[in-house]
C-alpha cells in the first residue's frame, strides 16, 4: 500500500547541461501532473510525464525541472548604424544651439531603442540531455517512491487498527441478537397486557406478533454482509496493485450496512455500538482518502 503524497529530488550534469528535478504529490481522485520546465527541456515534457506515469498511478504530481546550459553561450551583437547616425546628428544639432551640453557617449548609444540587439546562440537540446533528463527524474522518482512507501506503512497501520475496531462492533451487535429478542418479546407481552387489562392472551397469536417483530428487527444479514466487507477490505489492503479507489467504495458499503444497523436497532447498547461503528468508519474514509 503507498500513500498519495511524498517528495522526491535529485540533480545530475554532462558535458553540456545540469538538471535538476524536484517532485511533489499529494491527494487527488485522478493523476494529474503538473510540470514546469526550463524553456530548453520543453521538449522531452512528454517523455517526462509518461515517466512519471509509470510510477504514480494516483494523486496530483507537481514537477519542478531546472536545465542550466554550462559554460557561456556565444553572443552576437548587432548595431544599427541608421539609428546611431539619426541620434549622432540630433545630438550634434542640440549641441549647436546651446540646449545640451556634450556629445554622444557610447552610454548613451546603449540606452537607445533599437540601436543595439543581442542575440545568444541558442541553447539546444539533445537526445543526451533528455537521457540525462530522465536519468535525474528517476532518482528523484525512487525518492518520492520511497516515502510514499514509508507513508503507506503507516497508513495500513493506521486502517488496521479501524477494522479492529469495527470488528469489535460487529461482535457486540452479534452478542446482543439473544438479549434483543427477548426484551421484544416481553415488551410486546408487557403492552399487550396493558392493552388487554388482563383478558387472556392466545399464544399462538402472542407467538405470531412476536416473530414479525424479530423479523424485521433482524441484523443477522446485515451483520453477515459487515464482516465480509471487512473481510474484503483486508484482502484489498494487501494486494500489490493501487487500491485507493476499491477501498473507497468499500468504505462506503460498510456505512451503508452501519445505517441499515441503526435504523433496526432499537436496543440501546445496539445504538451505541453502531454509533461507535460510524465514527471509526468515519476515521477509516479520512485515512482512505490518502491512499493511491
Amino acid at each position: 500500500m503507498r500513500s498519495m503524497t511524498g517528495f522526491g529530488q535529485a540533480s545530475g550534469e554532462n558535458r553540456r547541461h545540469t538538471v535538476t528535478v524536484a517532485l511533489r504529490a499529494v491527494n487527488h481522485r485522478f493523476l494529474d501532473v503538473q510540470a514546469r520546465l526550463d524553456e530548453a527541456a520543453r521538449g522531452s515534457e512528454a517523455a517526462l510525464r509518461e515517466r512519471i506515469a509509470a510510477h504514480v498511478a494516483r494523486g496530483r504530481v507537481e514537477v519542478r525541472v531546472e536545465a542550466r546550459a554550462l559554460g557561456e553561450r556565444q553572443a552576437r551583437v548587432e548595431l544599427h548604424m541608421g539609428v546611431v547616425r539619426a541620434a549622432h546628428a540630433a545630438t550634434h544639432d542640440l549641441v549647436s544651439q546651446g540646449l545640451i551640453a556634450g556629445e554622444l557617449t557610447a552610454g548613451d548609444l546603449l540606452r537607445l531603442p533599437e540601436a543595439f540587439r543581442v542575440e545568444l546562440e541558442p541553447d539546444e537540446w539533445s537526445g543526451e540531455d533528455e537521457a540525462l533528463l530522465l536519468r535525474v527524474a528517476e532518482e528523484a522518482l525512487d525518492q518520492l517512491d520511497a516515502g510514499r512507501d514509508l507513508e503507506g506503512r503507516h497508513l495500513a497501520a493506521a486502517l488496521e487498527r479501524r477494522l479492529e475496531g469495527l470488528a469489535e462492533v460487529v461482535e457486540r451487535l452479534e452478542a446482543l441478537q439473544g438479549p434483543v429478542r427477548e426484551e421484544l418479546a416481553a415488551g410486546l407481552s408487557r403492552r399487550l397486557a396493558e392493552l388487554l387489562r388482563g383478558q387472556a392472551v392466545e399464544e399462538p397469536r402472542l407467538v405470531q406478533e412476536v416473530a414479525l417483530l424479530v423479523d424485521r428487527s433482524d441484523v443477522r444479514e446485515e451483520l453477515d454482509r459487515l464482516s465480509s466487507h471487512l473481510q474484503h477490505f483486508r484482502e484489498v489492503m494487501g494486494a500489490r496493485e493501487p487500491a485507493g479507489k476499491r477501498l473507497d467504495f468499500l468504505t462506503q458499503e460498510v456505512f451503508r450496512e452501519l445505517n441499515t444497523l441503526g435504523a433496526k436497532g432499537r436496543h440501546t447498547e445496539m445504538v451505541r455500538a453502531v454509533l461507535d461503528g460510524k465514527v471509526l468508519c468515519e476515521q477509516l474514509r479520512e485515512q482512505v482518502q490518502n491512499v493511491e
